[in-house]
Protein backbone atom coordinates (compact mmCIF):
# COMPACT_ATOMS: atom_id res chain seq x y z
CA UNK A 1 0.00 0.00 0.00
CA UNK A 2 2.60 2.55 0.96
CA UNK A 3 4.88 1.92 -2.10
CA UNK A 4 1.55 2.55 -4.58
CA UNK A 5 0.59 5.63 -2.62
CA UNK A 6 4.44 6.87 -3.14
CA UNK A 7 3.80 6.27 -6.72
CA UNK A 8 0.67 8.02 -7.41
CA UNK A 9 1.47 11.42 -5.41
CA UNK A 10 4.99 12.41 -7.63
CA UNK A 11 2.74 11.76 -10.71
CA UNK A 12 -0.95 13.78 -9.39
CA UNK A 13 2.04 16.59 -8.53
CA UNK A 14 3.41 16.28 -12.02
CA UNK A 15 0.15 16.98 -13.49
CA UNK A 16 -1.10 19.37 -11.05
CA UNK A 17 0.56 22.38 -13.14
CA UNK A 18 -0.95 20.97 -16.44
CA UNK A 19 -4.69 20.90 -14.70
CA UNK A 20 -4.24 23.77 -13.13
CA UNK A 21 -3.21 25.70 -15.80
CA UNK A 22 -6.72 24.48 -18.01
CA UNK A 23 -8.76 25.67 -15.49
CA UNK A 24 -7.40 28.79 -15.36
CA UNK A 25 -7.31 29.50 -19.08
CA UNK A 26 -11.07 28.33 -19.22
CA UNK A 27 -11.87 31.89 -17.86
CA UNK A 28 -10.40 33.63 -20.86
CA UNK A 29 -11.27 36.86 -21.93
CA UNK A 30 -14.46 38.92 -22.78
CA UNK A 31 -14.31 42.47 -24.29
CA UNK A 32 -16.66 44.97 -26.28
CA UNK A 33 -15.63 46.70 -29.33
CA UNK A 34 -18.50 49.94 -29.54
CA UNK A 35 -19.52 50.63 -33.48
CA UNK A 36 -21.89 53.70 -33.57
CA UNK A 37 -23.41 55.58 -30.00
CA UNK A 38 -25.83 58.43 -30.53
CA UNK A 39 -24.93 61.39 -28.34
CA UNK A 40 -27.25 64.18 -26.73
CA UNK A 41 -30.59 61.84 -27.06
CA UNK A 42 -32.56 64.10 -24.27
CA UNK A 43 -34.47 61.24 -24.12
CA UNK A 44 -36.75 60.28 -20.82
CA UNK A 45 -35.80 56.99 -19.23
CA UNK A 46 -37.55 54.05 -20.89
CA UNK A 47 -40.67 53.17 -19.45
CA UNK A 48 -39.81 49.12 -20.30
CA UNK A 49 -36.95 47.72 -22.14
CA UNK A 50 -37.46 44.93 -24.42
CA UNK A 51 -34.95 42.06 -24.92
CA UNK A 52 -35.77 40.13 -28.00
CA UNK A 53 -34.07 36.64 -28.12
CA UNK A 54 -30.75 36.53 -29.05
CA UNK A 55 -31.10 34.69 -32.71
CA UNK A 56 -28.19 32.90 -34.73
CA UNK A 57 -29.33 33.15 -38.31
CA UNK A 58 -25.91 34.28 -39.24
CA UNK A 59 -23.98 32.82 -36.92
CA UNK A 60 -20.91 30.35 -38.06
CA UNK A 61 -20.92 27.08 -35.31
CA UNK A 62 -17.73 25.70 -35.53
CA UNK A 63 -17.75 22.08 -33.94
CA UNK A 64 -14.23 20.59 -32.98
CA UNK A 65 -13.79 17.73 -34.95
CA UNK A 66 -9.76 16.25 -33.75
CA UNK A 67 -8.78 13.10 -32.60
CA UNK A 68 -9.98 13.76 -29.09
CA UNK A 69 -13.40 13.90 -29.88
CA UNK A 70 -15.93 11.95 -28.49
CA UNK A 71 -18.94 10.40 -30.10
CA UNK A 72 -21.72 12.76 -29.42
CA UNK A 73 -25.48 10.71 -28.59
CA UNK A 74 -27.02 13.12 -31.32
CA UNK A 75 -25.91 11.97 -34.35
CA UNK A 76 -27.67 14.16 -36.69
CA UNK A 77 -25.13 17.45 -37.39
CA UNK A 78 -28.62 19.67 -38.34
CA UNK A 79 -30.03 18.68 -35.18
CA UNK A 80 -26.88 18.81 -32.97
CA UNK A 81 -26.13 22.78 -34.34
CA UNK A 82 -29.54 23.61 -33.75
CA UNK A 83 -29.31 22.60 -30.10
CA UNK A 84 -26.10 24.55 -29.58
CA UNK A 85 -27.67 27.42 -31.10
CA UNK A 86 -30.96 27.21 -28.61
CA UNK A 87 -28.56 26.32 -25.81
CA UNK A 88 -26.19 29.90 -26.47
CA UNK A 89 -29.09 32.22 -27.11
CA UNK A 90 -30.96 30.91 -23.82
CA UNK A 91 -27.75 31.59 -21.81
CA UNK A 92 -27.07 34.60 -23.54
CA UNK A 93 -30.65 36.04 -23.04
CA UNK A 94 -31.45 34.91 -19.11
CA UNK A 95 -27.33 36.38 -18.75
CA UNK A 96 -28.55 40.08 -20.08
CA UNK A 97 -32.17 40.07 -18.77
CA UNK A 98 -31.22 39.26 -15.28
CA UNK A 99 -28.42 41.96 -15.33
CA UNK A 100 -30.55 44.87 -16.70
CA UNK A 101 -33.19 44.18 -13.94
CA UNK A 102 -30.47 44.34 -11.34
CA UNK A 103 -30.12 47.74 -12.90
CA UNK A 104 -33.96 48.55 -11.65
CA UNK A 105 -35.01 48.52 -15.30
CA UNK A 106 -38.53 47.15 -16.34
CA UNK A 107 -37.13 44.73 -18.46
CA UNK A 108 -39.64 42.41 -21.00
CA UNK A 109 -38.37 39.57 -23.03
CA UNK A 110 -40.44 39.22 -26.24
CA UNK A 111 -40.53 37.07 -29.27
CA UNK A 112 -39.22 38.74 -32.20
CA UNK A 113 -41.12 40.94 -34.09
CA UNK A 114 -42.77 42.28 -31.21
CA UNK A 115 -43.64 46.17 -31.32
CA UNK A 116 -41.84 48.78 -29.62
CA UNK A 117 -43.91 51.50 -27.55
CA UNK A 118 -42.70 55.60 -28.19
CA UNK A 119 -41.01 55.21 -24.97
CA UNK A 120 -39.43 51.73 -24.62
CA UNK A 121 -36.05 50.80 -25.82
CA UNK A 122 -35.47 47.58 -27.70
CA UNK A 123 -32.42 45.03 -27.26
CA UNK A 124 -31.85 42.87 -30.66
CA UNK A 125 -28.75 40.55 -30.15
CA UNK A 126 -27.35 38.62 -32.88
CA UNK A 127 -24.40 35.29 -32.21
CA UNK A 128 -22.11 35.73 -35.42
CA UNK A 129 -19.44 33.37 -34.48
CA UNK A 130 -19.52 30.07 -32.08
CA UNK A 131 -16.36 28.05 -32.77
CA UNK A 132 -15.51 25.59 -30.37
CA UNK A 133 -11.48 25.90 -31.66
CA UNK A 134 -9.50 22.76 -31.11
CA UNK A 135 -9.02 22.24 -27.57
CA UNK A 136 -5.76 19.38 -27.76
CA UNK A 137 -3.66 22.89 -29.22
CA UNK A 138 -4.64 24.73 -26.24
CA UNK A 139 -3.93 22.68 -23.92
CA UNK A 140 -0.71 21.47 -25.41
CA UNK A 141 0.50 24.56 -27.03
CA UNK A 142 -1.77 27.22 -25.56
CA UNK A 143 -1.28 31.34 -26.70
CA UNK A 144 -4.34 31.65 -28.64
CA UNK A 145 -3.51 28.97 -30.72
CA UNK A 146 -6.74 26.43 -31.03
CA UNK A 147 -8.79 29.22 -28.96
CA UNK A 148 -12.29 28.68 -28.75
CA UNK A 149 -14.38 31.88 -29.33
CA UNK A 150 -17.61 33.44 -29.37
CA UNK A 151 -19.07 36.41 -30.82
CA UNK A 152 -21.94 38.64 -31.17
CA UNK A 153 -23.50 42.22 -31.96
CA UNK A 154 -25.87 44.09 -29.87
CA UNK A 155 -28.25 46.86 -31.47
CA UNK A 156 -30.19 49.03 -29.08
CA UNK A 157 -33.13 51.10 -30.60
CA UNK A 158 -35.77 53.75 -29.40
CA UNK A 159 -39.80 54.16 -30.17
CA UNK A 160 -41.66 52.72 -32.95
CA UNK A 161 -39.30 54.16 -35.72
CA UNK A 162 -36.82 52.07 -34.25
CA UNK A 163 -34.08 55.08 -33.84
CA UNK A 164 -31.00 53.17 -33.08
CA UNK A 165 -28.80 54.32 -30.12
CA UNK A 166 -26.16 52.06 -29.81
CA UNK A 167 -24.68 49.00 -31.78
CA UNK A 168 -21.45 47.16 -30.33
CA UNK A 169 -19.83 43.46 -30.99
CA UNK A 170 -18.75 41.60 -28.34
CA UNK A 171 -16.10 38.81 -28.36
CA UNK A 172 -15.17 36.24 -25.74
CA UNK A 173 -12.24 33.70 -26.41
CA UNK A 174 -10.31 30.80 -23.96
CA UNK A 175 -7.50 32.91 -23.26
CA UNK A 176 -3.80 33.21 -24.24
CA UNK A 177 -2.42 31.11 -21.57
CA UNK A 178 0.75 28.98 -22.33
CA UNK A 179 0.59 25.18 -23.18
CA UNK A 180 1.61 22.60 -21.68
CA UNK A 181 4.61 22.49 -23.96
CA UNK A 182 5.81 25.50 -22.67
CA UNK A 183 4.86 25.24 -19.14
CA UNK A 184 5.72 21.21 -18.22
CA UNK A 185 9.56 20.55 -17.78
CA UNK A 186 10.51 17.72 -20.34
CA UNK A 187 11.48 15.83 -17.78
CA UNK A 188 8.97 15.66 -15.79
CA UNK A 189 6.62 14.23 -17.84
CA UNK A 190 8.86 11.77 -18.97
CA UNK A 191 9.53 10.66 -15.07
CA UNK A 192 6.14 10.91 -14.39
CA UNK A 193 4.91 8.76 -17.73
CA UNK A 194 2.85 12.02 -19.11
CA UNK A 195 2.14 11.91 -22.46
CA UNK A 196 0.43 14.53 -24.61
CA UNK A 197 -2.34 11.62 -25.24
CA UNK A 198 -2.54 11.13 -21.55
CA UNK A 199 -2.31 14.60 -20.44
CA UNK A 200 -5.50 15.61 -22.87
CA UNK A 201 -7.69 12.62 -22.57
CA UNK A 202 -6.97 13.03 -18.80
CA UNK A 203 -7.73 17.16 -18.80
CA UNK A 204 -9.64 17.57 -21.98
CA UNK A 205 -13.30 16.98 -21.86
CA UNK A 206 -14.58 17.45 -25.81
CA UNK A 207 -17.73 15.60 -25.91
CA UNK A 208 -20.95 17.02 -27.00
CA UNK A 209 -22.18 18.22 -23.49
CA UNK A 210 -18.53 19.57 -23.09
CA UNK A 211 -18.87 21.85 -25.90
CA UNK A 212 -22.71 23.22 -25.31
CA UNK A 213 -21.39 24.11 -21.72
CA UNK A 214 -18.30 26.07 -22.49
CA UNK A 215 -20.79 27.68 -25.13
CA UNK A 216 -23.32 28.52 -22.58
CA UNK A 217 -20.54 29.81 -20.18
CA UNK A 218 -18.96 32.14 -23.07
CA UNK A 219 -22.73 32.94 -24.39
CA UNK A 220 -22.98 34.62 -20.25
CA UNK A 221 -19.97 36.37 -20.16
CA UNK A 222 -20.68 38.42 -23.51
CA UNK A 223 -23.92 39.37 -21.85
CA UNK A 224 -22.15 40.58 -18.85
CA UNK A 225 -19.86 42.63 -20.66
CA UNK A 226 -23.21 44.06 -22.60
CA UNK A 227 -25.00 44.60 -19.73
CA UNK A 228 -21.94 46.85 -18.14
CA UNK A 229 -21.47 48.93 -21.48
CA UNK A 230 -25.29 49.32 -21.74
CA UNK A 231 -24.62 50.70 -18.19
CA UNK A 232 -22.41 53.12 -19.05
CA UNK A 233 -24.50 54.34 -22.06
CA UNK A 234 -27.62 54.85 -19.80
CA UNK A 235 -25.84 56.62 -17.16
CA UNK A 236 -24.80 59.12 -19.65
CA UNK A 237 -28.40 59.57 -20.57
CA UNK A 238 -29.17 60.04 -17.16
CA UNK A 239 -31.15 56.99 -16.24
CA UNK A 240 -28.21 55.67 -13.69
CA UNK A 241 -26.31 56.84 -11.16
CA UNK A 242 -22.83 56.79 -11.20
CA UNK A 243 -22.35 54.48 -8.62
CA UNK A 244 -24.32 52.04 -11.05
CA UNK A 245 -22.01 52.03 -13.49
CA UNK A 246 -20.08 48.89 -14.37
CA UNK A 247 -17.52 49.25 -16.31
CA UNK A 248 -16.78 47.29 -19.52
CA UNK A 249 -13.78 45.66 -20.81
CA UNK A 250 -13.36 47.63 -24.32
CA UNK A 251 -11.18 46.19 -27.08
CA UNK A 252 -9.85 48.33 -29.38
Amino acid sequence: MGGSRRFRYPTARRLFPVILLFFIAACGQTAVRPLSRIQDTNLPPPARILVYDFTMDEAAVKEYQGILRQQPSEKNPAERESQIKRHAADAATSELVIGLRGLGFAIAPVARGTPVANNELLIDGTFLTVDQGNPLRRLLIGFGSGASKVETRVELYHGTERQKLLEFTTRSDSGKMPGAAATVPAGAVVQGGVTAGVIASGAIGTGYEAYRTDVAQMARATAEQSVRYLSEFFAEQGWLRADQVKKARIAY
